[in-house]
């Protein structure tokens, strides 16, 4: 695999936030990522529907990790959310994310949250992220991509 790839894995297990979630990275390309996360009682809102914040934290989630995979800091200048549709509070959630352009200084993505429910997949939110690429890298002596 290759080792700019490793670098944003390793980060990715060093995100408490993300792991109390109980988010899982199921795949990492040079511009797409997969994720997933069960929701749970304690993420629910007062009407007992998953929140929002939680739904966001997901997408977040693999925006860190996507916008971070080239061994150069990056971070958020805008993310955007719309929400479609409110997820079962049993479902699995899963979020697919791909790279839209990327140059010197900004790159810019889009995230699609799931609900996987077996057979049927329901849109339940889409992100648009906006990154700033700091020049710095991650790990020095790396190269960055």
């Amino acid at each position: 695999m290759k080792e700019h790839l490793e670098i944003a894995r390793r980060q990715f297990e060093r995100d408490e936030y993300a792991r109390s979630l109980g988010i899982v990275l199921d795949d990492l390309t040079d511009t797409t990522i997969r994720m997933h996360m069960p929701l749970t009682a304690g993420m629910m809102n007062f009407y007992e529907r998953p929140h929002g914040a939680v739904i966001y934290s997901l997408a977040d989630a693999a925006f860190s990790v996507l916008g971070n995979n080239r061994n150069t800091i990056c971070v958020a200048l805008d993310c955007s959310i719309t929400y479609h549709a409110s997820p079962d509070p049993r479902a699995m959630l899963v979020v697919e994310g791909e790279t839209l352009s990327l140059n010197r200084r900004t790159a810019a993505y889009v995230f699609s949250v799931y609900s996987d429910d077996g057979p049927v997949r329901t849109l339940i939110a889409t992100m648009k992220s906006v990154s700033y690429r700091t020049g710095r890298p991650i790990e020095p002596g790396i190269p960055q991509e």
